[in-house]
């Protein structure tokens, strides 16, 4: 028998070589001494423990042998062709780095003797580079947002605060990676740098380049000084260092399970969060919280990798206690379901809210279970002491459009004295949602007295009576249609829990973990707070502020839920590449941008650890013309070799939808709907709003003109308060948008472009 520990390479293995690597260790685990693996020492090593075996008659993979415990244990660096191999074995080092005790591969070929860059396999990757050569695209190629002229570029390193000796020293890097880093004249230059180098060293070069300070890099990393042991073996050392979260970024131990090995060879990039985090993720999975606590963070930095690591953290923890992991649609909620599955597919699951075990769900099915699961005099109490009337519970649930139609509904029924921006129904219902049902506000002088925080079109004490008027209007034909809406619904299943926690204590979890909060209404968060007792770490909340493209703002303080001194920013993106998130990033530039609490929320300091081509933006002259230049894309991609079922063409509507599948199809192209099942070189057409948490190889933002962004239907005769935040809400919406593609990014329009772009 023989353990396996598996290093974090920078390419995924080529699928033609997955099979082959993955019998090979399947051969190792079981007897390492099998004459078919050909595992074979070097002529004067740079490191005696160093071997190569036999993947096929061209590959052959480099490992070190380290017996701990006198059970072989090899450490897989990677595979390469055959005379390469060789190479790079004679002059690899497995090492505990000297100044701050991270495991490491080193070259003994580095001046300083310390880490370096580790080389990168060749092996060719699934999805090959998607630039474009210019004189491949007929239709005008804009520069990204802010993009016309270049301003000379300084290397953000240099404002660290630390010289090459220094940060050697201080924080263990390799010599000639921080030399070549200081080097580097470009954006880009930097990045390809880094791009090769061990992954604790990039991301600590990423966040000086960032603005992180020194010591915060080693907070994040744990990099403390390392103090050696002149008593233990080298084993030992190696051993130890295993469990510093700075090498957990890239070794994972898999021991002799086959079925996790295979996890590992198959996953590639989009499954690594499976089994490697960044230590700063480790720790907000891991650490206890003495109340409720808010992650917050880009896209793309991890926030629902944490989440999931969090709940099977608590579940090993605590085997009899009862977690709900939710979010804000079911889509989103298969998708946890998906990860949890991915991560753990034996962790127990509870059948029901208030089972032991972990409870997967959107928050909207959550409260329907919850509030459908009442007895009756629980419902009819929640309706007396929400609308002040205890009536039956309503029978049907209207969506947003369904509630709007009976706002319009009720300005129409009654005689008020409003300005149009207010006789609104989106105004309505955004009053109605934020202040009168938080509130349980069930008559007018209530209305009346109650503060409007927070709301940005000011109220007097007429325009007060006159809202309310629509106000019982609209609550009389809900009433007498027995409907209410997912809002009030959310309302009723608080009431009902707080009538049980108020007669006994009884609670339905004891922790709720929550992702996309950014996007939870006031309904919501009332809900969630009764749902579990306040104490230690019984909220536990992912959010990015700027990606909040559905709800209002609603400071959490005002339902008990206290996160001052608890709540930490994520900055690293894993997802897109450095190029995709600046030219999002630039589309949310000078956005008033706030968080849960109301604070301002930056969009400084955060960054990408990929590197890959700049988004092209595509002008077209009609819509034909954009569908021709679609076309060329995805059969350029097939060309390529890019698996078209990994691209994703994002639009704001419903209706742009079936106009780009229908478009493609009359141009011998297929493409499916973000329902429709996985087809192998079928590419997903869908809205916006739908691609939330999805991620693909290379995404296209069509239609991205004037007519489409911002919506006209959601801004139109709304106040200037009201308008700012649903223009603010179309801009997060196309950030969202742009965030979803890993590698290529292509943004076209037929006709003027949206003003959200910022193209001139």
């Amino acid at each position: 028998m023989a353990l396996v520990t598996w290093i974090k390479q920078k390419d995924k293995i080529d699928g033609t070589m997955k099979n082959k690597v993955y019998s090979f260790f399947e051969k190792l685990q079981k007897d390492d001494t099998a004459p078919g693996l050909h595992i074979e020492p070097m002529h004067t090593p740079a490191d005696p423990r160093v071997r190569t075996g036999r993947i096929d008659l061209n590959y052959r993979a480099v490992l070190f042998k380290v017996a701990f415990d006198t059970i072989p244990h090899y450490f897989y660096y990677g595979a390469w062709p055959h005379d390469e191999a060789i190479d790079i074995a004679r002059s690899s080092v497995l090492q505990v780095n000297s100044v701050n005790g991270v495991l490491e591969v080193i070259r003994a070929s580095t001046p300083d003797g310390g880490a370096s860059v580790p080389p990168v396999p060749p092996v060719a990757p699934v999805v090959p580079d998607a630039r474009t050569p210019e004189a491949e695209v007929e239709s005008e190629v804009q520069e990204p947002p802010g993009g016309e002229t270049a301003e000379p570029w300084t290397n953000p390193l240099l404002g660290c605060g630390m010289d090459l000796a220094e940060l050697v020293s201080e924080l263990g890097l390799g010599l000639d990676l921080v030399a070549r880093a200081f080097a580097a004249s470009s954006d880009e230059d930097l990045l390809d740098v880094l791009d090769e180098a061990p992954e604790w060293q990039a991301t600590a070069l990423l966040e000086l380049a960032a603005g992180t300070s020194v010591q915060e890099v080693q907070d994040k990393l744990a990099l403390s000084r390392y103090v050696d042991d002149p008593q233990a073996t080298e084993e030992e050392k190696i051993r130890k260092s295993l469990e510093h979260p700075a090498t957990r970024m890239q070794f994972t131990f898999v021991g002799d399970n086959s079925d996790e090995l295979k996890k590992v060879i198959e996953g590639g990039d989009f499954d690594s969060w499976r089994t490697f985090l960044h230590p700063e993720q480790r720790v907000y999975s891991e650490r206890r919280y003495n109340g409720s606590f808010r992650l917050s963070g880009g896209a793309g930095t991890g926030k629902t990798v944490v989440l999931l690591h969090r709940a099977r953290m608590l579940a090993a923890a605590e085997p009899a206690s009862r977690i709900v992991l939710t979010t804000y649609t079911t889509t989103l909620a298969d998708s946890l379901e998906s990860g949890l599955s991915k991560l753990d597919a034996d962790l127990p699951r509870a059948a029901k809210p208030g089972a032991r075990g972990t409870y997967v769900s959107g928050v909207d099915s959550l409260v329907s279970k919850v509030f459908r699961g009442a007895q009756e005099t629980e419902q009819r109490r929640a309706m007396k002491n929400l609308f002040g009337l205890e009536v039956s519970a309503p029978g049907k649930i209207l969506d947003t459009d369904g509630a709007r139609q009976q706002w319009e509904s009720a300005l129409a029924d009654v005689d008020y004295q409003l300005e149009l921006e207010l006789a609104n129904p989106t105004f309505l219902q955004q009053e109605y949602e934020t202040v009168i049902l938080p509130n349980f506000i069930s008559g007018k002088d209530e209305y009346l007295k109650v503060p409007r925080a927070g709301r940005g079109t000011a109220l007097n004490r007429a325009k007060r009576l006159a809202v309310w008027k629509v106000v019982e209007s609209y609550r009389y034909y809900n009433r007498i249609e027995m409907h209410a809406s997912f809002v009030e619904l959310a309302h009723l299943a608080a009431l009902v829990l707080r009538q049980r926690a108020e007669a006994n204590g009884a609670r339905l979890a004891d922790h709720v973990l929550i992702d996309e909060g950014q996007d939870l209404h006031a309904g919501h968060w009332l809900f969630l707070r009764e749902l579990v007792q306040q104490g230690p770490d019984d909220l536990f909340i992912a959010e990015d502020s700027h990606q909040r493209i559905y709800g209002q703002k609603v400071p959490l303080s005002r339902f008990g839920i206290g996160i001052v001194g608890r709540s930490r920013r994520l900055t690293l993106n894993y997802r897109t590449t450095q190029q995709n998130l600046a030219y999002a990033v630039g589309l949310l530039s000078g956005a008033p941008v706030t968080d849960i609490e109301g604070d301002q929320e930056s969009i400084n300091g955060y960054t990408s650890s990929r590197v890959g081509p700049r988004p092209e933006e595509i002008a077209s002259a009609s819509i034909a013309e954009e569908l021709d230049n679609l076309a060329d894309y995805l059969r350029r991609w097939t060309d390529e070799g890019v698996p078209l079922e990994t691209v994703g063409i994002l639009v704001r509507s419903n209706f742009q939808v079936g106009k780009v599948i229908n478009g493609l199809n009359e141009r011998d192209l297929e493409a499916r709907t973000a329902t429709a099942a996985t087809v192998p070189g079928v590419p997903s057409v869908m809205t916006m709003h739908r691609s939330k948490g999805m991620e693909f190889t290379r995404v296209v933002l069509f239609g991205i003109s004037d007519q489409t962004l911002p919506a006209s239907y959601q801004v139109k005769g709304l106040a200037p308060a009201e308008q700012a935040d649903a223009i603010l809400r179309e801009r997060s919406l196309l950030y969202v948008a742009a965030t979803r593609a890993r590698d290529g990014l292509v943004v076209s329009w037929s006709g003027k472009p949206s003003e959200l772009l910022g193209t001139k």
